[in-house]
């Protein structure tokens, strides 16, 4: 998740997606020893979204709960970020990162990205606040290959002051992505999808790691109208990036060293690509998040 100029060479080309493919399979679950709350088990025996069967789902979070759960599944702060954990001006971020940001309410987490004043423990002050799930947690998952996945509904709800509705989407730039292990000092990052919000229906599917590579897809939806599955089957072998189901690119880059997932909503901050100035708030929500190994 780092800005553009950094994620455009590692684009290898762009692929026009226009429908939605949904795939259901079977097979025995696995939890791994992974405690978990009444209710909050995915279906028996599923398996990633049209990615075959035989694998082995090692951890999960359905989000079917009243409070994200901080401390056991997840962490508000990751050291992709300077300042804390949880701002990064220099990374053309304006938000500073809150917990109180995630709710977890209905089936769902949101993330709420509000234009407001913080001041961060270091002294900076941020003129947005936003959130971000890492899987850092004592109960927590860390790898090297398996396969990720989140149905979620990206940039959407801007509204204004008055609660209205701001059709501008820009200045936004959420993602589902890897970021190296605690302990792990060199760049393992792989981007299941980055969205800016200026141009909602494109996507950028990259792996930072190893021989890298990726690619760049339009949609033929509205990423941010509806929820979608994106996932990525990450191996020894290379990187294979799903959306709904349908394999998008497949490129040589893989990881060499532990990572952990994180989903986030940044505010995106470039001359022309902020967001609009009658901008206050906008959302991303999460179905889910899970993991696979064979």
């Amino acid at each position: 998740m780092f800005h553009r100029k950094l994620v455009l060479p590692a684009i290898a080309g762009v692929i026009a997606l226009t429908g939605s493919l949904l795939a259901a399979h079977s097979a025995t679950a696995d939890t791994g020893g992974l405690k978990v709350q009444a209710g909050d088990n995915p279906p028996a025996g599923v398996q990633p979204v049209g990615a075959g069967t035989g694998w082995n789902i090692k951890w999960w979070d359905e989000f079917n709960g009243s409070a994200v759960d901080w401390g056991t599944k997840w962490n508000g702060n990751s050291s992709a970020l300077p300042d804390a954990g949880r701002g990064n001006k220099g990374n053309q971020q304006l938000e500073y990162n809150l917990d109180r940001n995630c709710t977890e309410a209905n089936g769902a987490v949101t993330m709420t990205a509000k234009r407001e004043q913080y001041q961060a423990p270091s002294g900076t002050t941020y003129d947005w606040t936003s959130c971000l799930l890492t899987s850092t947690a004592s109960g927590g998952v860390t790898f090297k290959y398996g396969y990720m996945e989140s149905r979620a509904k990206l940039t959407y709800d801007l509204r204004d002051a008055q609660g209205g509705t701001v059709a501008d989407t820009r200045g936004f730039w959420p993602g589902f992505w890897t970021w190296q292990a605690s302990g792990v000092d060199s760049w393992q990052e792989t981007d299941v999808y980055e969205q800016y919000s200026d141009r909602p229906r494109h996507l950028y599917l990259t792996s930072h790691a190893g021989a890298k590579g990726g690619c760049e897809v339009d949609l033929g939806f509205d990423p941010g109208a509806d929820y979608h599955v994106y996932g990525a089957d990450i191996s020894a072998s290379g990187t294979k990036f799903y959306i709904d189901g349908t394999l998008i690119c497949s490129v040589a880059g893989a990881p060499t060293e532990n990572t952990n997932i994180i989903e986030d909503l940044y505010v995106y901050s470039k001359p022309g690509f902020d967001p609009n100035p009658a901008t206050m708030s906008a959302k991303k929500s999460i179905d889910y998040v899970r993991f696979w190994q064979r």
